[in-house]
């Protein structure tokens, strides 16, 4: 990772000169944008999927010509620069190997993208070799009758892209960073332009997601919304390091991390190697002895029972061929492999939340430390890392409820995905028995399911008629070895998708005080400050405008709260994660460490938590006194950390 990488501080200070150079369109009404026939149903789209059988992956960057499989941040353009690319070669070889499908890596984590992007500098525009690859691979491979996928990194280390939540773990390097509004522009403009200018697109596969940033950082809602709307038919597939599906259609199992399909697997799934030492091309992949032609045929073999389609990679080198030594072996495994044809379809899949609403928040009765109700919405679950909620060393009954950041029509389903990794025993926390309960106010609930699941670390479904939810309680009645897990939480509709009804508070500008539950005082803006940096405090109602506070939505759940004698947004001060974190004022600046959620508790009070952080507003120690610092602190459920919101 890049040592130069701006922190929130220095990037404001030049967001000007950068907003300049690097000017983003606006991202297009999708209305009329396609006229597309409607949708077939997702076991059809899924069949299709595994009916494929065997794909080639094709991994082409940057780092080709510098020697890397993850190229570094801000490298020139320039640096890729084959005398030319034969896409048409690459299909031959597929053919010839009886693939049906190629998948094209459009952009990876270093953030170069295969094609002219209006969205960033760091594309084939700007490059040694100025013609759109991507379109050029999509020709090619059509042209022999192959189905084409994209696959595309979100997580952008040169544009930015990039949130720290398990960076540390996974790589070792820890980032002072945040997804921007500005980021979300990009990723959805980006994934516009590859799903609107290069025809039917049958898979659609991202990466640096589930196990870099999570649902919490980038919507996984508006990311799901957009593919489905622009290309109603195409499979998505995350690489997220699980053996169980999650934020996808289809399962991805990474054979290098050794994530491989199980024994009598029935999710649609697909299965990634690659042929050489591997993703992408090295000056030794010409000379070596590959992936031999009997373990092709023998993936072939284990995976076509398990319904898992295996796709082998494959990297063109630095003149944009596939090396000698490849196109060999590939024509060699053709010569010795067919299609089973007699395999029986694809069994009926596990019903979906097919149209998710990203959750804001949860707060729960209780939760083992670190790990609270959080871990079980922010969508981060990979093999390398991954949070969830847990009731270890409780006794159950135990609740969670989550907050979907205002009331959705249509919501009619969630996913509960148990806890994955790490498990010491076979009784680790999986629901067995449950009843499900939804509000539109976060206080009066009402029961819409109860029953029972098997203890077997599966991912389950609960369903109910469509209804107006604004929260979901799940109360854990009995889970194996008595505590509760949750790895992931999915909720939203399955045949219908929820529109937004309603939010928590009006955000019309209402004007309203912030009390401290335990202490009576009021959110207190230090010497009546107007400048940034300046602390929040504890202090007894004055009446005065800097203890005033106005809400305004987000538009996605969350608020900005604007003090009314500053002008300025309450925020977590220095990009803060920490326990004890300042809590302070700054201009706007789109900021996720200025956006909080408002989450009732049920009793006229309100839990209020940090998007960035994920941390809760609360007053230092619970001091009483005044002038007492308010600060983040990891969320506990204590009266510190619930605040009145009184219109003043």
């Amino acid at each position: 990772m890049s040592s130069s990488r701006m922190n929130r501080r220095t990037f404001l200070g030049a967001a000007g000169a950068a907003t300049a150079a690097t000017a983003l369109p606006i991202i297009p009404g999708f209305s009329g944008l396609l006229s597309q026939a409607a949708a077939a149903d997702t076991q059809t789209n899924l069949s299709k999927m595994v009916d494929m059988r065997f794909g080639m992956f094709n991994h082409f960057s940057l780092g080709t010509f510098t020697n890397q499989e993850w190229a570094e941040p801000n490298q020139s353009p320039t640096l890729f620069a084959p005398p030319s690319v034969n896409c048409a070669q690459w299909a031959d070889a597929a053919v010839a190997a009886k693939m049906s499908y190629g998948i094209l890596t459009t952009k990876h984590h270093d953030g170069f993208a295969l094609w002219p992007s209006a969205y960033g500098t760091q594309n084939v525009a700007n490059s040694s070799y100025k013609q759109d690859v991507v379109k050029a691979y999509c020709d090619a491979f059509r042209a022999k009758g192959l189905k084409v996928g994209f696959y595309y990194s979100i997580w952008d280390r040169t544009f930015g892209v990039e949130a720290w939540e398990s960076r540390h773990k996974v790589t070792g390097l820890e980032i002072t960073d945040a997804i921007q509004p500005g980021d979300m522009t990009f990723i959805l403009g980006q994934i516009t332009e590859l799903l609107t200018n290069y025809g039917t697109i049958d898979m659609f596969m991202t990466d640096g997601y589930a196990w870099q940033m999570g649902q919490q950082s980038v919507s996984y809602q508006r990311i799901r919304s957009l593919v489905k709307q622009l290309q109603p038919d195409c499979v998505m597939i995350d690489i997220g390091g699980l053996t169980e599906p999650f934020l996808s259609d289809a399962i991805f199992f990474e054979e290098p991390l050794g994530i491989t399909a199980p024994a009598g697997n029935t999710y649609a799934g697909m299965q990634g190697q690659t042929i050489s030492n591997g993703w992408f091309w090295h000056p030794s992949t010409p000379t070596e002895g590959l992936m031999s032609k009997d373990a092709i045929l023998s993936h072939l073999a284990d995976l076509e029972p398990k319904y898992t389609s295996f796709i082998l990679n494959c990297p063109p080198n630095r003149n944009g061929l596939l090396d000698t030594n490849i196109v060999n072996r590939l024509a060699e495994v053709g010569a010795a492999w067919s299609p089973d044809t007699s395999r029986p379809p694809l069994p009926t899949q596990l019903l979906r939340a097919e149209h998710p609403v990203t959750p804001v928040s949860a707060y729960a009765t209780g939760f083992h430390t670190g790990e609270g109700p959080l871990h079980a919405i922010d969508g981060l679950s990979d093999v390398r890392y991954e949070t969830c909620w847990s009731t270890w060393g409780l006794s159950l009954p135990q609740s969670i409820t989550i907050d979907l950041g205002g009331v959705w029509s249509n919501v009619s389903t969630l996913e509960y995905l148990p806890k994955q990794w790490n498990r010491t025993n076979s009784t680790d926390g999986d629901i067995t028995s449950y009843t499900i309960l939804t509000s539109t106010d976060g206080v009066n609930f009402t029961q819409v399911a109860t029953g029972t699941w098997a203890g077997n670390q599966k991912t389950k479904l609960v369903e109910w008629p469509n209804r107006n939810v604004g929260f979901v309680r799940i109360q854990v009645n009995a889970a194996t070895g008595g505590y509760a897990n949750i790895g992931g939480v999915r909720i939203g509709g399955r045949s219908v998708k929820p529109a937004l009804v309603s939010t928590t508070l009006p955000g019309d500008g209402t004007v309203y005080r912030l009390v401290a539950r335990h202490s009576g005082k009021a959110a207190d803006v230090e010497g009546a400050g107007t400048a940034n940096n300046t602390n929040v405090l504890q202090w007894p109602w004055l009446n005065k405008a800097n203890q005033k506070w106005t809400f305004t939505k987000t538009d996605d759940g969350y608020y900005k709260i604007k003090g009314v004698g500053s002008g300025k947004l309450l925020e977590v001060a220095g990009l803060s994660r920490a326990d004890g974190g300042n809590v302070g004022i700054w201009s706007d600046a789109g900021a996720p460490q200025q956006h909080w959620a408002v989450t009732p508790t049920g009793d006229g009070h309100y839990f209020l938590i940090n998007r960035y952080s994920g941390l809760a507003l609360a007053v230092d120690e619970g001091s009483t006194v005044n002038g007492a610092n308010i600060e983040q602190q990891p969320y506990a459920s204590q009266t510190r950390q619930q605040w009145q919101i009184i219109p003043s």
